[in-house]
């Protein structure tokens, strides 16, 4: 059985997803909840996490509001959106599986995606992946590694980082959790292509990215 918790803000869609899903006898729904800000503490015991946000959520938030769900790594997340963009996020959470699907996708295809990410896959529309591979070629310069700009606030934690500060000092010193740092941290990683922290410090200063 797949246990599965549902997060979207409209109560509509919250029924119809309920209503496709537990007709499947292999999925149970044992939760939902109108924003991550507000689930329940039974998202701990779900193994499929699906998220039907608002429209207008950029691929940056995607990140940091399933990082603040604490949900555990052995869950898997299933994102409801049109947009593609969001892929380079979904790739960069530390969960065991994830996929995007279109929100007007057939209850064949969500079951289907389900049982897939379910196996520890990740899942995404084919002509997603390829508008995604087509535009980083056709941005990349000549000889040239194709850098992600860092965030504002990834920018702060990388200067913080240069100054030896731990997660928690970051935390403090920024007024935000232990866990939303971890995961800076890991995009961080991530966007520079880097391993660990002194690597992270190293090509952050060598491209310009910390003031001494």
């Amino acid at each position: 059985m797949i246990r599965i918790f549902i997060i979207a803000p409209a109560l509509a869609v919250r029924v119809g997803l309920r209503s496709l899903l537990e007709a499947d006898p292999s999925i149970q729904v044992i939760g939902e909840s109108g924003s991550p800000a507000e689930v329940e503490e039974t998202v701990s015991e779900a193994d499929v996490l699906i998220w039907s946000p608002a429209i207008t959520i950029d691929r940056k938030s995607v990140h940091l509001d399933i990082s603040e769900l604490k949900i555990e790594q052995t869950t898997a997340v299933l994102l409801m959106h049109n947009d593609p963009d969001v892929i380079v996020e979904m790739a960069k959470l530390p969960v065991r599986a994830w996929g995007l699907l279109a929100p007007e996708s057939s209850q064949e295809e969500l079951v289907a995606t389900i049982h897939a990410i379910h196996e520890g896959l990740a899942v995404s529309d084919p002509r997603w992946l390829r508008q995604l591979i087509d535009r980083k070629h056709v941005n990349k310069e000549p000889g040239g590694d194709m850098i992600e700009s860092l965030t504002g606030r990834e920018s702060e934690i990388l200067q913080l980082l240069a100054q030896g500060l731990a997660n928690k000092q970051i935390a403090t010193r920024l007024g935000i959790s232990a866990h939303t740092v971890k995961f800076h941290i890991s995009s961080i990683y991530n966007k520079l292509g880097a391993t660990s922290r002194t690597e992270a410090v190293r090509l952050g200063l060598k491209d310009g990215l910390i003031l001494l």
